[in-house]
C-alpha cells in the first residue's frame, strides 16, 4: 500500500502533539481503529492499555483512531475510559479511507493496521497486543537506550518518538550538571536532535532551490516549532520571511486557512452537507493548483 501520512493539525490529536511518520522513520506504529459506541470496544480498553504499557520499551507506537466524531465527543470518551495514548480524532473519516479499512460502524466495530519502519501501511493480524508484538520487531531504536540513565528515560522516549520541544528544557537543565554519566547521555540525545534539525533543514533548503517554494516555506516553519528550544539556524527564520512574501506561497497560505476554517465548522457541526460542499469547492476554485485545494477534492471525494 501507499505511503501513509497522519495529521498535522493539533487539534485533531488527542494526549499528543502531532506526530508525523516521517518522525518515527525506524520504528513502528499500530492504528486502532475503533467504534466510539460499541460497548465492546469501551470494555476492552483497560487490556488495550496494558498493552500499551508493556510495549512502551519497544520501538513501536499505539495509535487509536476515532472516525466519524468530534473533537469534543472524542475527548470526553478519552477521558472517560482513562485512555491516555495517543488519540486521532479522524472527524471526516479521511484516515479510515486511507488505511482502506471500509467505515467503522457498529458493523465493523474495530481494525488494526500496522504502519512498518519503511512508513507503508499494512494489514495486521490478530488484535492490538499482537500487531504490537509483530511491530515491535520490526522496529530500531535511533539512540540506543541502554545505560541511559533513568532521570532521563522520559526526556529519551520523547526525543526518540519526535516530540523534541517537550524535551528541551531536560536537556538543558541536564547539560548543566556535573555527573558525567548524565551529560554525557544528554549530549548524544542533543547531538542527535541536532543531526535531526539540520536533515530538515537541508530538505527545505533543496525543496527551495528546486522551486517548490510552499514545501520550503512549511519546512521551514515545521522546524520553528519541532525545535522550540533549540537554537535553530538563522537561516530559518530569514528564509520563513523571504518565502512568506512569495505570491506563489501567500497564495497557499491563504487556502489553507480557508481550509482549516472548513474543517472547524465541519467539525463543530455548523456546516450542513451543502454547506461543507459549497465551502471546499470555493477553495478548489479560487484557489486551484493549492495543497488545499487538494485536500477538499479529497475530502469531496464519494
Amino acid at each position: 500500500m501507499a505511503k501513509f501520512e497522519l495529521p498535522s493539525d493539533q487539534w485533531m490529536w488527542i494526549n499528543s502533539a502531532p506526530i508525523s511518520v516521517e518522525a518515527m522513520r525506524g520504528k513502528a506504529i499500530v492504528l486502532y481503529f475503533f467504534e466510539r459506541r460499541c460497548p465492546t470496544c469501551r470494555n476492552a480498553w483497560p487490556s488495550i492499555m496494558e498493552s500499551a504499557l508493556q510495549h512502551q520499551s519497544h520501538p513501536v507506537l499505539l495509535i487509536a483512531v476515532s472516525s466519524g466524531s468530534s473533537r469534543n465527543d472524542v475527548a470526553k470518551y478519552a477521558n472517560e475510559n482513562k485512555i491516555s495514548i495517543p488519540m486521532i480524532v479522524d472527524f471526516d473519516r479521511s484516515i479510515e479511507r486511507k488505511a482502506g479499512i471500509g467505515e467503522i460502524s457498529l458493523s465493523n466495530i474495530r481494525q488494526v493496521r500496522m504502519i512498518g519502519p519503511d512508513g507503508n501501511v499494512k494489514r495486521a493480524s490478530g488484535g492490538v497486543d499482537e500487531a504490537l508484538s509483530a511491530a515491535a520487531s520490526e522496529g530500531s531504536w535511533n539512540v540506543d537506550p541502554t545505560g541511559m540513565p533513568p532521570e532521563l528515560m522520559l526526556t529519551w522516549r520523547q526525543i526518540e518518538f519526535g516530540n523534541f520541544a517537550a524535551a528541551a528544557k531536560a536537556l538543558d537543565r541536564i547539560s548543566q550538571v556535573r555527573q558525567s554519566e548524565r551529560k554525557n547521555a544528554a549530549q548524544v540525545l542533543r547531538d542527535y536532535v541536532d543531526t535531526k534539525m539540520l536533515e530538515q533543514v537541508a530538505l527545505a533548503e533543496s525543496a527551495a532551490e528546486s522551486s517548490d517554494l510552499w514545501r520550503a516555506y512549511r519546512l521551514y516553519e515545521d522546524a520553528k516549532l519541532r525545535f522550540v528550544g533549540y537554537e535553530l539556524p538563522a537561516s530559518v527564520e530569514r528564509e520563513c520571511v523571504r518565502l512568506k512574501k512569495e505570491e506563489s506561497v501567500q497564495d497557499q497560505i491563504v487556502a489553507m486557512k480557508l481550509w482549516e476554517r472548513a474543517q472547524k465548522a465541519i467539525q463543530s457541526g455548523r456546516a450542513t452537507p451543502a454547506g461543507m460542499a459549497t465551502m471546499l469547492t470555493r477553495i478548489i476554485e479560487s484557489h486551484p493548483n493549492t495543497e488545499a485545494a487538494g485536500l477538499a477534492q479529497d475530502a469531496l471525494a464519494p
